[in-house]
This record gives C-alpha cells, structure tokens and sequence, in this order.
C-alpha cells in the first residue's frame, strides 16, 4: 500500500462505527524500518496520533481501529514531525537523491517496503537510516 493513498483516509472505529479522525502522515522508527504509529487530522478524541499497534486494518477505502475508547493516542509533538512525502531525501554519504515522493508499506505489518524518489528509484525500506525535519536519510546500497 502506498502513503500517499492511506492519507486523507477516514479512521473508523469498529466498535461503533464512529469517525476517530483522518490519516495526516505516519510515523516511522527507521532503526526498525516499519510505522510505529498514524498521524490523524480532524480528530473526535484527545490526541492526535494513534500507535500502530492499535489499528486494526488499513483497507481500500478506511482505517480500522477497534475501539477510539481503548486506543493509544498522543499529541503529535511526543511523535516529532514526520512529515515525508516530499522530504529531501540524502545518501549517508551526504548525496542528494532526490525528494521522498512515496512510501510503500505492507498494512498488516506497517514494515516499509520501499521508498519511492522523486527521480524514480526504488529505495528498499531497510535502508533507511533516519527521518527528522530536514531530511529523510537512507544507506548506500551496496553492490550486488
């Protein structure tokens, strides 16, 4: 599943239906290289992202999560500011490769599963090394 699909998707409580909020973003742990939680916009509870672990299914057209009441949420600025699509994107070595124009993710998981440029390579999730406010940062693949 790609980020920028998820994102503007409705997060929905399955215990009744209700609307939790709106996708804004994710956020990643790099060391681990998978979604440690949602960022949400537009929410009807106290925080306003909610651990990955309390979303129970990112499908087509909304985000499950199983109950608004039992889950997780925090403010954004416990989480840092992640907002990637559109990021600079540099090598370890300091490189510019581009800007970050797309994640894909598997939405069982939340484990990154490639990192779209806007050059139009093709960064495999495990090698990404860091995010923060300036840039996204990635390893050099090494030779086959």
């Amino acid at each position: 599943m790609l980020l920028s699909q998820t994102v503007g998707r409705p997060v929905v409580s399955s215990a009744d239906a209700s609307r939790v909020g709106t996708v804004a973003g994710l956020v990643v742990d790099p060391e681990a290289g998978r979604i440690t939680a949602l960022r949400l916009e537009d929410t009807k509870v106290g925080g306003d992202v909610i651990a990955w672990e309390d979303v129970h299914a990112v499908g087509p057209d909304a985000v499950v999560v199983a109950t608004a009441a039992a889950a997780r949420f925090t403010a954004a600025d416990s989480a840092g500011d992640q907002q990637l699509l559109g990021q600079r994107l540099l090598t370890e070595l300091g490189a510019s490769a581009g800007t970050l124009a797309d994640i894909t993710f598997d939405p069982a998981s939340g484990l990154l599963d490639t990192l779209h440029t806007s050059r139009g390579d093709r960064i495999p999730g495990r090698l990404l090394l860091g995010c923060g406010s300036y840039a996204v940062v990635v390893r050099v693949a090494a030779a086959p």
